[in-house]
């Protein structure tokens, strides 16, 4: 539906047709616009309200008045929402169509950004890479892997103990083995020397004197 205040032609009409843009209660839709959020739809009515007090007290046939109203909204920020920007653009249009000069109008200068690009100027968040946290010891394993330590070593002393102490053992043993059979040996060669002088003794045979009696003999004196 074409806006009526399009309909606003110099020396022909004095004022637009006037449309009912202020819907009540809790719709979101104001002057055919559909706003997201009723806060939005709210401001938009008031925007509407402005719009209307506007049309009924200017005149819009004037150049100059056209122009005033156009200049003033800008510059104090009447409007807010796309209802209010839409009637600016209708004053735009109005003062082209009166052939006024447009080049030295202030621009509508609108809130929101609806195609994002980026630029050099962006501000761009340095990606921080968080560390992995340190795996914590676990302090009965190191509690468990010491004391296990420890008892290998004592296994090792211990066992080096008892090898040194059997290799003692071996030595004295064999040591009262050769004493043992070097006695018995001994006490055999006596007794065989008493039995060669006794034989000889019954033969008349001169006894020859013990080589080892001797010996002790020697070693006495």
């Amino acid at each position: 539906m074409a806006d009526a205040r399009d309909a606003v032609v110099p020396g022909k009409n004095t004022e637009p047709v006037k449309e009912n843009n202020v819907e009540t209660g809790n719709s979101l839709e104001v002057g055919g616009f559909v706003f997201r959020t009723k806060e939005d739809a709210d401001k938009a009515r008031v925007d509407a309200r402005k719009i209307e007090y506007l049309e009924s007290h200017v005149k819009l046939n004037s150049l100059a008045n056209i122009k005033t109203v156009y200049t003033k909204s800008i510059q104090n920020k009447v409007f807010g929402t796309p209802l209010g920007w839409s009637f600016l653009s209708f004053l735009r249009r109005q003062i082209m169509i009166q052939g006024g000069d447009t080049s030295d109008l202030p621009t509508i200068d609108l809130k929101h950004i609806y195609t994002h690009t980026t630029s050099p100027d962006d501000y761009v968040p340095k990606v921080v890479v968080k560390e992995e946290p340190k795996k914590k010891t676990n302090d009965k394993f190191f509690k468990y892997s010491l004391f296990l330590n420890i008892f290998l070593i004592i296994l090792v002393i211990g066992m080096f103990i008892i090898a040194a102490s059997n290799n003692s053992t071996t030595v004295l043993n064999y040591k009262e083995t050769i004493t043992d059979e070097y006695e018995a040996w001994e006490e055999e060669l006596t007794e065989r020397e008493k039995a060669v002088k006794a034989k000889e003794k019954e033969l008349g045979m001169e006894v020859k004197p013990d080589f080892r009696e001797n010996t002790e003999t020697d070693d006495k004196n």
